[in-house]
């Protein structure tokens, strides 16, 4: 070492501010060391242990008065919490079988059928009682107890009959989609009208016009009306302006489906369908034999609900002749 300060032309004093510097360094660095190895120990169960510590604090805060857990109900080795449902929750996991049904006067074991808790029905049952009827699908929507997520899925299956006016007067057919207007010489069919008609409209143009009439083709016919928000170009604003002078009443011309004899590249074409869902349907025919309704459909276990019920007024169940 002194080899090498002689070498730099270190004097006697430089070479004792050298050392001193030197001396600094290693221990700093030594000082370091040991408080970086403190920290780095078990830095997992260290974060586990202030994330735990900030959430306490934050639950304990006063202002927090809607919390519907205590922090003991919270462990983090778990990573599970008690669930607080109310009468709205839709458990998924309940085991359900949609059908077509009229919500007047069903009964609790249909209603539990269609996946609703006791509580959910006490309270449409209590509705009932004080002399509530249902006498169209927003009545069923209006109900606290059946939340936005469980009316999406009901919605399509609900089939709510007219009811005859006045003692001795004929009854209303019942209608199988919707209840619709009564003055329909002012109402424009959207499966029978052509553009010129639909023109009319607020805010339908050419082009928009040219696009209902080319969806309905493709889809087969529009069995309600909220199908027209389906088409490309028809916004909500649209869609509001025009739904009170429009209706679908020629529901006999719809183009139906024979789901046992349609193959899979044909039936891929519907828009309600994609190509792997046409597949997956006619290979489980193919494997288990003819659909006889469409509740056969939920056996199939990838096909949503809601893809089922958009798909079943399109379809017909007759046996295969071939």
């Amino acid at each position: 070492m002194k080899r090498l300060l002689t070498y730099f032309k270190f004097n006697k004093t430089e070479q004792n501010g050298f050392f001193v510097i030197l001396v600094v360094i290693i221990l700093f660095s030594i000082i370091y060391s040991l408080v970086s190895r403190n920290d780095k120990n078990d830095p997992i169960v260290h974060q586990a242990r202030v994330f735990e510590q900030s959430f306490r604090d934050s639950a304990d805060a006063v202002d927090y008065p809607n919390r519907k857990f205590k922090v003991a109900d919270v462990h983090l080795e778990k990573k599970t919490a008690p669930i607080d449902r109310d009468i709205g929750a839709d458990d998924d996991n309940r085991d359900t079988k949609l059908f077509y049904f009229d919500p007047n006067n069903l009964s609790i074991d249909s209603w539990r059928r269609l996946g609703l808790s006791d509580k959910q029905i006490a309270v449409i049952k209590n509705y009932e009682k004080k002399g509530g009827r249902f006498k169209n699908k927003n009545d069923v929507r209006k109900i606290y107890s059946i939340n936005a997520k469980l009316y999406k899925k009901l919605e399509p299956y609900i089939r709510i009959q007219a009811e005859t006016i006045v003692a001795g007067a004929t009854a209303k057919a019942p209608l199988l989609y919707d209840k619709f207007e009564t003055n329909h010489a002012e109402l424009i069919d959207i499966n029978t009208c052509d553009t010129t008609a639909l023109m009319s409209l607020k805010g339908i143009g050419t082009i928009l016009s040219k696009r209902i009439l080319k969806y309905k083709e493709v889809l087969g016919g529009f069995y309600r009306i909220e199908q027209l928000k389906e088409v490309y170009g028809v916004t909500s604003e649209t869609y509001d302006l025009i739904k009170d002078y429009i209706t679908v009443s020629n529901l006999e011309g719809i183009k139906k489906i024979n789901i046992n004899q349609i193959d899979a590249n044909s039936l891929g074409k519907h828009p309600y369908l994609s190509p792997k869902d046409a597949k997956l349907i006619v290979n489980y025919r193919d494997q288990h034999g003819n659909y006889t309704n469409i509740e056969d459909f939920t056996k199939i276990g990838t096909l949503s609900d809601l893809a089922i019920a958009k798909i079943a007024p399109y379809l017909i169940f007759e046996n295969d002749s071939r």
